[in-house]
């Protein structure tokens, strides 16, 4: 939170205040990050920094590194490293979205009587205090209800013991316990400190169609601005996929002294992308089965409670969805054991041993939430006119779906599917213990493969997961320059 905050925060006032070079590409860079899990994260660096990593840091730094004594330090340090940097290209969505929340009268006021240092201490920042307090929850939020890199580098969190402790069968009301009272409730309460604070959504998005903001021109600032935000976009997007590139190819060779060298091949290269479209088809096809399940359910509850929910109490419907949010993984994965695997009523025992209903359900804490935020943002995008012209006519419901709702959002509908389907792709903490006999999903066999350093086929499916990311970032853009 220290690095990603005031990183991500000096980001979105360059990338939407200033004229630094290249800040339509900068975003998309960025953005394509959003959908990359945790664990890919953790890959990108370790295939050029990590244990196995092309760059070797052992040799350089001397096998002390890896002893009793260190590893503890290191691996506590290269969690928070990935951490923060995952954290990066979400805090500078969340704090573009609260620099759009501004007047722009007390801009121009201010402008005039102090310049651009006055705009930013009374104006934006004071505006910026809630989303600030939003990008602090989304970066806490990983470390209190992910297990998946605390895992990979042995640190002990208490969302990495609610998982030991169920995968070894051991548990105790301790456990419970300390999940709810260590994560949840910590959490929950960040959660309503924000919904206190936060702006009406609706009014939100009605303010990021319409409002354009002021710019900054940096004159003889604009090179050294552009060059130090290109930076931080090549460190935190290219960096990651150079290092899978060059462990993709990495190819070892033994010299006359003995000894083992490496390069980089490309005959290797082509190998680690075939091995890694044809050895895993069946991981690819659980985890399409089970996105397209999960999404489409999200979907369809997050609709049902946009329907039967008055506008006047959806506040509260969000509220509630940050409460799933904050469940740790682990607990979410036990508690859908204790309501599926069970011998009365014997169907949900069925269920649980031969179908994917239980990781389904336990997804829905993590991609109901995104539904239901996706479904507002593309209702609030469809122009009030026509509503009132549908109401003027007497159209059924099915008349304005198909007349009204369709033709507006059809595009940014799809968008908002894909997202979700990208986001159960890379949900691992939820469904790790849920998984049943005979079921592999890309996620599953990754995490499984990292634990051992990184290696061909873990950079390629790496690489896979980045590409997805990618698509989607572009498709997303491509809905938002159309509307």
């Amino acid at each position: 939170m220290g690095l990603a905050v005031p990183l991500g925060t000096l980001l979105a006032i360059c990338l939407l205040r200033t004229n630094v070079f290249g800040r339509h590409w900068a975003w998309l860079a960025l953005s394509s990050q959003l959908a990359v899990p945790l664990y890919v994260f953790a890959g990108g660096w370790s295939a050029g920094f990590g244990f196995q990593g092309w760059l070797n840091l052992t040799a350089w730094l001397g096998p002390q590194v890896l002893t009793a004594t260190h590893g503890p330090t290191v691996s506590l340090l290269a969690v928070s490293a990935i951490h923060a940097l995952a954290s990066i290209p979400w805090v500078c969505l969340i704090i573009s979205m609260g620099l759009l929340w501004s007047d722009r009268g007390q801009e121009e006021t201010a402008s005039l009587e102090g310049g651009w240092w006055r705009v930013l201490r009374n104006v934006l920042l004071p505006k910026l205090r809630p989303w600030l307090l939003t990008s602090c929850l989304w970066c806490v939020l990983p470390i209190l209800t992910e297990m998946v890199v605390t895992n990979l580098y042995q640190v002990p969190t208490v969302a990495e013991q609610v998982y030991l402790d169920a995968s070894r069968g051991e548990l105790q009301p301790l456990t419970y316990i300390a999940a709810v009272g260590l994560c949840l409730l910590p959490l929950t309460c960040l959660a309503c400190l924000v919904w206190r604070s936060f702006p009406n959504w609706d009014e939100v998005i009605r303010r990021f169609q319409n409002y354009q903001p002021i710019q900054l021109q940096l004159h003889r600032f604009r090179w050294p601005l552009s060059l130090w935000v290109w930076s931080v976009v090549t460190v935190l997007v290219a960096l990651p996929i150079f290092n899978l590139l060059a462990k993709a190819g990495w190819q070892p060779r033994a010299v006359d002294s003995g000894l083992t060298s490496y390069r980089w091949s490309v005959s290797r290269f082509g190998t680690t992308v075939v091995e890694s479209l044809t050895l895993f088809r069946s991981e690819f096809y659980w985890t399409s089965v089970l996105a397209v399940l999960s999404s489409v359910l999200a979907l369809v509850l997050a609709s049902a409670l946009l329907a039967i929910t008055p506008r006047r109490s959806r506040k509260w419907v969000s509220l509630a969805m940050l409460f799933l949010i904050a469940v740790p993984g682990p607990l979410i994965g036990m508690c859908m054991i204790w309501l599926f695997n069970r011998s009365t009523p014997e169907l949900l025992g069925r269920l649980y041993d031969h179908t994917l209903i239980a990781p389904v359900f336990a997804q829905q804490f993590r991609l109901l939430p995104l539904a239901w935020l996706l479904l507002q943002t593309v209702l609030a995008s469809v122009a009030r006119q026509a509503w009132e012209l549908a109401e003027m006519d007497e159209l059924s419901a099915l008349k304005r779906w198909r007349y009204v709702l369709l033709p507006q959002v059809g595009s940014r509908g799809l968008a908002a599917l894909l997202l979700l389907l990208v986001l159960s792709v890379g949900e691992l903490s939820s469904t790790i213990l849920l998984l049943p006999p005979g079921v592999t999903t890309v996620s599953m066999r990754l995490f499984e493969l990292l634990h051992f350093g990184m290696r061909h086929q873990d950079s390629g499916l790496c690489g896979l997961l980045l590409l997805l990311g990618w698509g989607v970032s572009f498709i997303f853009w491509k809905t938002l320059n159309d509307r």
